[in-house]
């Protein structure tokens, strides 16, 4: 569920490249005969948007049809008909947003997640912007909850990057990665 409601939160806010990752992990982790359909119709509609909006339109076209026949009944109702005018019209995509996704009837955003959904969605994003101290700062939030300090500065930054909440968010991230690997890289070693 984690995979499914970060994908959401993503495509919600508009990161459709990144909504795909957490969206293709999860359906690709389901054993071949227990994969969903309306889950990879999810992973296509993701893909389709954003070819679309990078003006692969052959490609976006194929997905927004392939995407849509995915959703059948799966009730995502207004997201299958704005693929079909996708399909038709490829650069709907740069005058228009796709319907949001909702998860058990809730529209979900970066907003109202948590880890390790909220891991999950803040490491996709990271990569795709290619933005590697973001990657190692979720691992560090990550270790930080399993410590039990579920308030670190890496958790708290790693929540407010996943919201955008501006390139300073980003750069304190940094800051703390540069810091914490400074650390272990002085006592590496020093106990063995």
């Amino acid at each position: 569920m984690d995979h499914l409601r970060a994908g959401a939160a993503l495509f919600n806010a508009g990161h459709y490249l990144a909504a795909h990752e957490p969206l293709e992990e999860r359906w690709l982790q389901a054993p071949r005969s227990e994969r969903d359909d309306c889950l990879q119709g999810l992973v296509q509609a993701a893909a389709a948007v954003h070819k679309a909006r990078t003006g692969n339109w052959s490609g976006a076209v194929g997905l927004a049809e392939s995407g849509g026949a995915y959703l059948a009944d799966c009730g995502h109702e207004s997201l299958r008909a704005w693929l079909d005018r996708l399909a038709s019209d490829p650069e709907l995509a740069e005058r228009e947003r796709p319907p949001r996704v909702r998860v058990d009837g809730d529209v979900v955003t970066p907003a109202d997640l948590r880890f390790p959904a909220a891991g999950i969605a803040a490491e996709a994003l990271a990569e795709t912007r290619e933005d590697g101290p973001i990657v190692q700062a979720v691992e560090y939030a990550e270790r930080d909850i399993a410590a039990g300090d579920e308030t670190s500065d890496f958790v708290t930054l790693t929540l407010a990057y996943l919201r955008d909440e501006g390139p300073a968010v980003r750069d304190r991230l940094v800051q703390h990665v540069e810091r914490r690997r400074a650390k272990e890289s002085d006592v590496q070693g020093l106990f063995e």
